[in-house]
């Protein structure tokens, strides 16, 4: 009994959708890291899962395509007397088998197209993957920077409402204009609006990130870690090697051009005869039972038709060869600007945040403690406030900004990359 049960806890287990292990992952609460969020990508995306059976439905039709038609049986039943039944009083019987064959060397090359659409349903599953994965690293950090800036406008709300708090008590002891604390009512209404514009993000991020996941768009999300700032361990040559013999979509082009040629041989094929073999039974009364055979060829008469294949044909491998030329150079344009962007984006964030950052919160407390002492204007405080927050606003962009372009550099090469 006790074996029974875990046999059939072993088949639920088996049998339960992929979308269900996507929703109990650990990325429902807490925090959340993005090597999480791709390696659930990689494992629970729809969109991969699709891809992956439209290449195995590409590899089943391999077979297909080097295998003849079935045969036909043909059962006829010959010359029965007037007013009597064909089929139970007939005075000739006879059986027989055809088979349509076509020339040996069509079925060759049918089976080499065949091979080659299965390859490149592979290449696009993969670059499918590639493509799912990235977007994933997109969302994530889209989704990072408005965690951030909600924070940052939270912490500037509060920081807001004590200025206001403090200009209000100036301007009750005559220490200070009205207009200071209006225009710190003003800055803290423009700041709550603001809050809303970026809840809106956030909920948007984590419906598409949901959606990549595998995941319903209502299913709560953890908060997302900071990436890392990613230094490329590898030089832009070898970048280029590898997004040259890597690139799922540039390889994909390349079986596109070698199906191109085999199509090109297969269009030619269909100048050669195909051919028919039939073996029959007879019985009648006369000869008894006999045995015939026959071999039937196909004549291309009609030459014009496979000529206007041949046409056609050539065409497509041209098209195919031009498509491959064109991905290759798409292929280091965009590596090229991506790579250049990551690194920019890279330094900045550096340069943000030990120089940056750093002198705006030292500027922002001179304003503050110069504002309380009467030595400097409530405008100054707001302008060193303001560019505190400007700042900081800068330095996680640019933090997302090298991460879209870091999944921009994977899709390119055809995998991740290691720092």
């Amino acid at each position: 009994m006790i074996e029974m049960n875990r046999f059939l806890v072993l088949m639920v287990l088996a049998s339960w959708p992929a979308s269900a292990w996507a929703q109990g992952e650990p990325v429902s609460s807490g925090t959340i890291t993005l090597n999480q969020v791709l390696d659930l990508a990689e494992r629970a995306s729809p969109e991969i899962l699709a891809a992956r059976k439209k290449w195995d439905a590409a590899a089943q039709r391999v077979r297909q395509a080097a295998t003849p038609d079935k045969p036909r049986l043909d059962i006829e039943r010959m010359y029965a007397p007037s007013g009597m039944n064909p089929v139970t009083s007939p005075d000739e019987k006879s059986v027989a088998v055809t088979q349509d064959i076509p020339f040996p060397s069509t079925l060759y090359l049918r089976r080499g197209v065949a091979a080659k659409d299965a390859a490149m349903a592979e290449q696009s599953y993969r670059a499918k993957l590639r493509e799912v994965v990235a977007r994933a690293r997109s969302t994530y950090a889209m989704l990072y920077l408005a965690h951030r800036s909600l924070e940052i406008f939270k912490e500037n709300i509060d920081l807001m409402r004590r200025f206001a708090k403090v200009a209000e008590s100036k301007y009750a002891s005559g220490h200070a204009p009205q207009s200071d604390a209006l225009k710190a009512q003003v800055e803290l209404t423009k700041m709550l609006n603001m809050n809303v514009i970026l809840n809106q993000d956030k909920e948007s991020g984590q419906a598409m990130l949901n959606a990549l996941l595998g995941r319903d768009a209502r299913e709560p999300l953890g908060t997302p870690a900071e990436p890392a700032l990613q230094a490329l361990a590898e030089s832009p040559e070898e970048l280029e090697s590898a997004a040259l013999s890597g690139r799922p979509e540039l390889r994909e082009a390349q079986l596109g051009a070698e199906r191109g040629a085999k199509s090109l041989a297969l269009a030619r094929s269909e100048f050669l005869p195909d051919f028919m073999l039939q073996v029959r039974r007879r019985t009648d009364p006369m000869r008894g039972t006999t045995r015939d055979a026959i071999v039937g060829l196909s004549l291309p008469l009609w030459f014009w038709k496979p000529a206007a294949m041949v046409a056609e044909a050539k065409a497509e491998k041209e098209m195919s060869e031009a498509e491959l030329a064109a991905m290759r150079l798409m292929t280091l344009s965009e590596l090229r600007s991506a790579l250049v962007r990551a690194q920019t984006s890279q330094r900045l964030a550096e340069t943000y945040r030990t120089s940056v950052l750093p002198q705006g919160e030292a500027a922002l407390k001179v304003a503050e403690a110069g504002y309380q002492a009467e030595k400097t204007s409530f405008l100054d405080l707001l302008d060193a406030q303001r560019s505190l927050l400007n700042f900081r606003l800068e330095y996680y962009q640019y933090v997302t900004e090298h991460q879209v372009r870091v999944a921009e550099l994977e899709r390119a090469v055809g995998r991740r990359l290691t720092p």
